[in-house]
Order: C-alpha cells, then structure tokens, then sequence
C-alpha cells in the first residue's frame, strides 16, 4: 500500500513538472533576448571560421583548388561509380581497370588485372604510357579512395588525349578491400 501512495505521489509530481518545464522553454524562444543571443553566437562563429580559415579561403578565391572540381561539360565521357558497378565491371570483365597510385603501392596490392599507371609517370611519360591502354572498352580509374585525386586528375589527362567512357571508382583501392573483393600482389624481390 505504501509503494502505491509513493507511485501516486512521484505521478502527481511529474505531471506538475512537464507543463512546466514546457512553457519555461516556450518563454525562451519567445523572448528577442534569446534570438539575439543565438544570432550574436553564430554570427561570432562565422567571423571566427572565417579568420581562422583565411588561408584557404585566399587559395579558394585564387583558383587554386578548381582542379578537384569537374565539369560535366568539360568533360561529357567522365562518370562516377559505386563500389556495386565496379565490382560488376570487374566481375563481368566489360571494363579495363587503371591503377592511378605509385607503383609501389600497386606493388603491394592492386585490383586483378589492372594497369598500373601511376599519375606522375603519365605526366611525365604521357604519350608511351597511354599506348599501352586499350581504347575500347570502359576504363575504370581508380586510386586509395577517399581524399586522393589522381584518379581524376588521370582521367583529365585522358580524356585530353582523346580517351572516353571514362569511369572513376571514387570509392578506390580502399573501399574495394574493405569489401573483400579479389586482390592481386606483385612478387617481393
């Protein structure tokens, strides 16, 4: 009997308590003290990103990072695929893989079958490594994933020699072995 007048007594006391609660939160939004202190915070932390971020807000304006943004009309053969069609084109051999990384990298493990042709080399080696890629079918280019660009910087590269049917695994060689998808390795010697 005495854990019930307890319940009853904690019951009536929450009840009491909610509206209240409710209506004192009600107060706060309605109250230009609090709106202006919202806008007073958030505009305090976009002058504060803004000078912290000066630097490269400075290379944004001068152009500097317009090389990770693709047109689709600078380039109408380039598409972005999913680890899904990837592994379809892999598994359906209807694609030519290209390994943008450094060969050390595609050394210690790459997709089945791809070519290696690390971005460096192509700018440098341009007209005899693009003689080794075959023009027909699909090319998939990919590198680590992520953050990493060279697979589009490659695929630039290409398209510029005349390639198309261009595709970018932007998932790359990190989301394919995380998939536990087939991997090849280059013999250490």
């Amino acid at each position: 009997m005495k854990l019930l007048k307890c319940f009853a007594r904690d019951l009536k006391n929450t009840a009491g308590f909610l509206p209240e609660n409710l209506m004192s939160l009600k107060k706060i939004f309605v109250e230009s003290d609090t709106w202006q202190g919202v806008a007073f915070i958030l505009a305090l932390a976009l002058i504060l990103g803004t000078v912290s971020n000066l630097g490269l807000i400075k290379r944004f304006i001068a152009g500097e990072f317009n090389q990770a943004f693709i047109s689709k009309d600078q380039f109408p053969g380039l598409v972005f695929i999913s680890l899904e069609e990837a592994g379809d084109l892999w598994f359906t051999q209807k694609a030519v893989f290209i390994d943008s990384r450094s060969g050390y990298e595609y050394r210690r493990g790459h997709i089945p079958g791809a070519i290696s042709i690390p971005l460096e080399e192509a700018k440098e080696k341009k007209g005899e490594l693009l003689a080794i890629i075959p023009r027909e079918p699909s090319l998939v280019l990919y590198c680590e994933g992520g953050d990493c660009l060279s697979s589009l910087n490659l695929a630039r590269i290409l398209h510029e020699s005349g390639f198309g049917n261009l595709r970018i695994f932007s998932g790359g060689w990190k989301e394919w072995t995380a998939a536990g998808l087939p991997v090849a390795k280059e013999s250490e010697e």
